[in-house]
């Protein structure tokens, strides 16, 4: 049960310090954006690592995502 409870905040302490210094800039807007692909039920899946290749191998998917929302944030 530490081990858990030291891994929840080694974990909250890393988040922290790259984060903080992004949004304590007042002229930093930070956006998140959700994705969700519809995927086999696999152990990939399971873990998170099919939606993340899902994202990479999609050059469509960039390509639509960037045009719809993304671009707007590198003018």
């Amino acid at each position: 049960m530490l081990g858990i409870l030291l891994h929840k905040a080694a974990y909250r302490e890393m988040v922290h310090n790259i984060v903080y210094p992004i949004i304590n800039k007042p002229e930093v807007t930070f956006v998140r954006y959700d994705v969700h692909h519809s995927l086999p039920n696999t152990a990939n899946s399971l873990i998170g690592r099919a939606a993340h290749i899902a994202v990479l191998d999609s050059e469509l998917f960039i390509e639509k995502f960037l045009v719809v929302t993304g671009l707007k944030y590198f003018r």
